[in-house]
């Protein structure tokens, strides 16, 4: 029975690694998207033609967030051995859904909706810190 402790140890080492190095790759990757997105915009900043710019650069701005919410969430899980937190990433949901409410166009049910579940998120965070000890 020891023998199989210490393999599946040693086997789940191995692929704790892989993970590390996966995720490390994938922020690579969304670094370098980002900045890709960082000089898109700055192309659209200085376009002569400027219709429907303003509404472009609002979801160009939209894109490079996600691309920076993504490399967020890739070093907090390198900085913590691949795990991230339930806090962490319930923030992460507000702060989407934020960004959809910024840019939702119409729609009032759409709104109450992204209003009501960024509001049970922000519930959700205050149970989990007073009264859920993980």
């Amino acid at each position: 029975m020891k023998k199989l402790n210490k393999t599946a140890s040693k086997y789940a080492n191995f692929l704790r690694f892989f993970i590390i190095l996966a995720l490390g790759f994938l922020g690579t990757l969304i670094t370098i998207l980002m900045f890709s997105q960082l000089f898109t915009i700055g192309q659209m900043m200085f376009m002569k033609n400027l219709t429907n710019i303003p509404t472009k650069i609002l979801d160009e701005i939209v894109t490079f967030f996600l691309f920076f919410e993504f490399s967020v969430m890739v070093v907090a899980a390198l900085k913590h051995m691949g795990h991230t937190s339930l806090n962490f990433l319930m923030s992460l949901g507000i702060t989407a859904l934020l960004r959809n409410l910024i840019t939702a166009h119409g729609e009032p049910m759409q709104i109450l909706i992204h209003a009501v579940a960024i509001l049970l998120l922000i519930i959700g965070i205050v149970i989990l810190n007073k009264h859920i000890k993980l």
